[in-house]
């Protein structure tokens, strides 16, 4: 299944819309259909306890383990925070931290794209976004991978002392800057939650906990699907040609890449009441597994869905979830993948992957990634 996801979703998707799991209890909705059902009732489908559940983490896990009416409070705040317009405002500097990146490698005639971009820049994109050193990349970088190497997903209760250990630094590391910012007031992300005042305030155990959250999931995922994207375009250089040649085809690369594959497969949800989905009976209390990755590659939905074609583009996806639980970063992480394929192709228009190279990922995993992918490009390339 790690080696060939196609095979893997066919497989999940192929046993029914609404799946019992003889292992573990888990029902598994894998069709289009069930998916969004799930999605547009949130008060069936809680995901208080559901994404937490077993977590040794003291804090609530903000917004994502949380339901109404504390969500809406949470998303009230917070979306404003992640908007486009606030996205634009810092592109240019998003765009030139891109750059600088690929500008260290471009000149080598190779590069490993996961270890030398892929893992660099959502860390540097979330310390810009929240207005820390971009110097502490590096040590961020290392408590997330610690985490997410030894766990199966965000709040798992599987983590040893490593694990452990690492939360305890990352946590320490971000209460440090809340203290800092609190006294020195700061035009960013933690600077805007914490002028809240009132009934907004958050307390600092909340503070903590969206850190914490958006931290594990903002730089795994965004750093799987530009992984995910510079294999694909790797293999296919007509494609390659085509959006160098007509760069506004890349929000279409991005969006069907996402689609295809979704570094996040799946969400679990705790039923509140017995439910009936698809002509499935599921009873209240069960673990629910939403599986976007089969969702995206509904037959009913996408003609020869396991095939890349920019049409499918206009059909939208779930990768990013849906339903008041829709990713809060999705903006930022699409504006990433976005800046990543047009600035790379700028410096580095023709590349392949390293001969003999097999890419493989980590499974399981709360985010599905490559582990590697050496690109071996002509130092000639044309640079802008």
């Amino acid at each position: 299944m790690a080696r060939d996801r196609t095979s893997a979703f066919r497989y999940v998707s192929s046993a029914g819309d609404v799946v019992h799991s003889a292992d573990d209890g888990t029902w598994l909705l894998t069709s289009g259909e069930a998916v969004r059902f799930a999605q547009r009732n949130p008060e069936i489908f809680s995901s208080v306890g559901a994404t937490a559940g077993g977590s040794t983490i003291p804090m609530p896990l903000v917004p994502v383990a949380s339901d109404r009416p504390a969500h809406t409070k949470y998303r009230k705040i917070l979306d404003p925070l992640f908007s486009p317009r606030v996205i634009n405002a810092m592109e240019d500097d998003l765009r030139r931290q891109v750059r600088d990146l690929i500008a260290t490698f471009a000149d080598k005639g190779e590069c490993d794209v996961v270890a030398d971009l892929a893992r660099l820049y959502p860390a540097q994109v979330f310390l810009t976004f929240f207005g820390l050193p971009l110097s502490d990349r590096d040590q961020l970088i290392g408590w997330v991978e610690t985490i997410l190497d030894n766990t199966t997903g965000v709040g798992t209760a599987e983590a040893g002392p490593v694990v452990a250990e690492a939360a305890t630094a990352l946590l320490t590391y971000i209460h440090s800057y809340i203290e800092k910012k609190r006294q020195k007031p700061s035009d960013d992300v933690l600077g805007r939650i914490l002028a809240l005042s009132g009934d907004e305030a958050w307390t600092v155990e909340e503070l903590l906990g969206f850190v914490f959250v958006f931290t594990l999931a903002g730089l795994d995922t965004v750093a799987a699907a530009i992984g995910f994207t510079m294999r694909h375009l790797a293999l296919n250089p007509d494609l390659r040609r085509s959006l160098i040649a007509d760069p506004t085809l890349v929000p279409a690369v991005v969006e069907e890449m996402l689609r295809l594959e979704p570094p996040a497969p799946g969400v679990t949800r705790i039923t509140t009441q017995d439910v009936e989905v698809c002509g499935v009976q599921i009873p209240k209390g069960e673990s629910v597994v939403i599986y976007l990755g089969t969702a995206n590659r509904d037959p009913d939905r996408y003609e020869d869905p396991d095939t890349f074609d920019l049409a499918h583009s206009d059909l939208g996806h779930v990768t990013f979830g849906g339903g008041i639980h829709r990713c809060l970063g999705s903006h930022l992480a699409r504006r990433e993948l976005r800046l990543v394929v047009e600035e790379f192709h700028k410096l580095i228009p023709d590349y392949e992957i390293a001969p003999g190279f097999e890419p493989e990922v980590k499974w399981p995993a709360g985010t599905i990634r490559l582990t590697s992918l050496p690109l071996r490009f002509p130092v000639t390339n044309g640079r802008s």
